[in-house]
């Protein structure tokens, strides 16, 4: 576990950077609706430059936070918040979505935060959404079809597994437990965030492999812009998909035998993943790759699978 925080440009003015200590991660406010954060006030403008430079000094990851509105769409708003991370290099944390009020949990918010996540999985982030446990336990962000998707629940005062009002009983992995923290030099109260997974971290990394990835990436790959088939661009478009692939059995495998309440060889469960995968996925994906474009491409690519997942199964 690490302890984190979120800062906005205006109400956490004044942050001694220098003298922090104790945070591992931070998020900074950087857009909001269709625009870059700015903020003027006394004759001064706030923005997210600031805080995202003094973290770095600091050597503290941080990366940028959006506020959701009802407009413009949310590609666009995604669009947005990706250029200000990547103006401000705040690439040490995932991009965040910050979707409450004007919300409300309901089918509206859950179909714009999908969207939003997706444009920015399209545009090589890893997305993450920030909810109350309120918000989170109406609309269950574990249950989006968001591979990779980092979820952030704020609960004050308790887990937000844990039994009472607003519980959230699904995944997450970094909890918002308080509002009322204290950062040296800061105008304001500051959130406190405490991460219970990695995944927050190298906004950057691939994206976990998803079981729709064959049906809406590979197979329109087996043509080309004339409609013929193009075995070449599928066969690369599948090795890049398994490449992920084995970097998350990588991830999965690290972090249970890291782990002191999980003490598993790790050689021994990446041998079970590996079995249970091939097992699992070659047949499928070689019936589906018959299915489309025939046995003998099916062949070839059942031989690149094993080969891939490192098993002469």
């Amino acid at each position: 576990m690490a302890r984190g925080t979120d800062v906005h440009p205006f109400y956490q003015r004044g942050l001694r950077w220098d003298q922090v200590s104790d945070i591992a991660f931070a998020w900074v406010k950087v857009s909001d609706g269709g625009e870059p954060y700015r903020h003027a006030e006394g004759g001064l403008v706030y923005r997210p430059d600031t805080h995202v430079a003094g973290a770095k000094a600091r050597g503290i990851p941080v990366g940028g936070y959006h506020y959701a509105q009802p407009a413009p769409g949310p590609e666009a708003q995604a669009d947005v918040l990706a250029g200000e991370v990547r103006r401000l290099g705040a690439t040490g944390v995932v991009p965040l979505l910050d979707l409450e009020a004007p919300f409300r949990p309901d089918a509206v918010a859950a179909e714009f935060a999908t969207a939003f996540c997706r444009r920015i999985a399209a545009v090589g982030l890893r997305p993450a959404v920030y909810l109350s446990a309120s918000f989170a336990a109406a609309l269950r962000p574990d249950r989006w079809d968001v591979p990779g998707l980092v979820i952030v629940v704020a609960r004050y005062g308790a887990r937000p597994e844990a039994p009472g009002p607003g519980r959230y009983p699904g995944r997450y992995d970094v909890h918002q437990y308080t509002s009322g923290g204290t950062l040296p030099g800061s105008a304001g109260a500051v959130d406190f965030d405490e991460s219970y997974t990695a995944n927050h971290l190298d906004p950057e990394a691939p994206m976990p492999f998803s079981s729709d990835d064959f049906a809406h990436l590979m197979w329109g790959n087996v043509f080309d812009v004339n409609g013929n088939r193009n075995y070449a661009a599928f066969i690369k478009d599948m090795d890049a998909k398994l490449t992920a692939l084995g970097a998350s059995l990588d991830a999965v495998t690290k972090l249970i035998t890291d782990s002191p309440e999980h003490p598993v060889d790790a050689q021994k469960l990446a041998d079970a993943l590996e079995g249970k995968l091939v097992a699992d996925l070659v047949p499928a994906v070689t019936q589906a790759v018959a299915t489309a474009a025939g046995g003998d491409i099916a062949d070839e690519v059942r031989k690149m699978l094993v080969e891939r997942l490192g098993t002469s199964a």
